[in-house]
């Protein structure tokens, strides 16, 4: 854990681009929304060079990190005059120490492309680890959000609906004063292509019935505990990753859980999260744990 995040923050991680910009402001939006703080941190691995000479880093290279840190609480200032904020760099690789931030944090926010020396095309390398691995909710801001009046988007299970993904959601949605828009995707391809008999046709219908009644259900569910926000329910027959991006498309916050069905141990997102990650503005993911785990 970051020695000076305070517990329960809103953990914003921070590699001293241009890029930070969105992230930082969702992230101040968010903690001050939540009344809660602002933790910013500056992951510099330099622990990959201290491994290998045995030696800590010299003055100078921490106080050329000094810089970004203001910049990035001058940044939350403007912004939250009155927000509590803390800002410091960790000796360490970005994923592990983000990943340690987390354990701690009320959310953990990032840019969506690569933080520090680690960038990829996509999401960054980074971002990925962190998404997959931190605990609670991990939320992967790649642009600011152009519909901030939008609906909170939320991908539903029918199979399995968690409480924690459709919590975070209609908090989320309460505090920034918008509605939810509940979505379940259900593909209706059958799994062999050309097998499309009645039996086949008699278990898609069920699973169609099945996914509205669970939709109607969380929605008056919610309504009750939330009844100042508005709520949408929605079964789409598509595939679930295209369903949530178009949905997202008229969003403020796309948000998805994090659990993989592989059974794979360390496989935290499964292929709709990740599928997600690289499509929408804004995603929320939230941590589901396994029974087993």
């Amino acid at each position: 854990m970051v020695e000076s995040q305070p517990s329960g923050a809103v953990v914003v991680a921070i590699d001293g681009t241009d890029k930070d910009a969105p992230a930082l402001r969702w992230a101040a939006d968010e903690a001050d929304c939540r009344d809660v703080p602002l933790s910013v941190v500056h992951a510099f691995p330099w622990v990959i060079s201290a491994r290998e000479y045995g030696s800590p880093p010299p003055e100078d290279v921490i106080e050329s990190t000094a810089p970004i840190l203001d910049h990035a609480v001058a940044v939350v200032r403007e912004r939250h005059p009155d927000l509590a904020v803390t800002a410091e760099v960790v000796m360490e690789r970005p994923a592990v120490a983000l990943v340690r931030a987390s354990q701690n944090a009320a959310a953990l926010v990032l840019g969506a492309r690569g933080l520090g020396l680690l960038r990829s095309r996509l999401i960054g390398s980074v971002s990925q680890k962190v998404a997959a691995h931190a605990s609670g909710t991990v939320v992967v801001v790649r642009e600011d959000v152009t519909r901030p009046e939008g609906p909170v988007v939320v991908g539903v299970d029918a199979a399995s609906a968690v409480p924690a993904i459709t919590e975070f959601a209609f908090r989320h949605a309460a505090a920034r004063h918008v509605g939810v828009r509940l979505v379940h995707a259900l593909d209706r391809q059958p799994p062999v292509p050309g097998l499309a008999d009645a039996r086949v046709r008699q278990v898609l219908d069920r699973r169609t019935t099945e996914g509205e009644e669970v939709l109607r259900a969380l929605a008056d569910e919610w309504s009750e505990r939330f009844p100042g926000v508005p709520v949408e329910a929605d079964l789409v027959e598509t595939n679930p990753v295209e369903a949530l991006v178009v949905a997202a498309a008229h969003a403020s916050l796309l948000v998805v859980g994090s659990r993989s069905r592989h059974g794979l141990a360390g496989l935290r997102l499964g292929s709709v999260a990740r599928g997600v990650l690289h499509e929408v503005p804004v995603v929320a993911i939230v941590r589901v744990e396994h029974a087993e785990d």
